[in-house]
């Protein structure tokens, strides 16, 4: 298995944690967004352009509020520039 495959695999897991920590309906939610691109959490990590539009049609304005959350949560991850870049596009207005 990949590095990069590898660290999907636990943006995913970290997503999805977070959403569920928010609520049943929220999760539901993004992977009802999600699944209209043909993507599943694990996703998220490849294409966190997709994930910052979910989070901002759930969200609204609050979408950093979760951003944030699944910042911390990488926070074991956040030595690894990629992890870096990928909380920024997320994060993105």
């Amino acid at each position: 298995m990949s590095n990069d495959r590898l660290i999907g695999d636990v943006v995913g897991v970290i997503v999805e944690k977070v959403l569920m920590e928010i609520g049943v309906t929220t999760h539901n939610k993004m992977v009802e967004i999600l699944g209209e691109y043909n993507m599943t959490f694990s996703d998220c990590y490849r294409k966190p352009d997709v994930l910052n539009f979910a989070l901002k049609e759930i969200f609204g304005n609050a979408y950093l509020c979760p951003v944030e959350k699944i910042r911390n949560e990488l926070m074991g991850l956040d030595t690894d520039d990629r992890i870096h870049q990928f909380v920024k596009l997320v994060s993105e207005s």
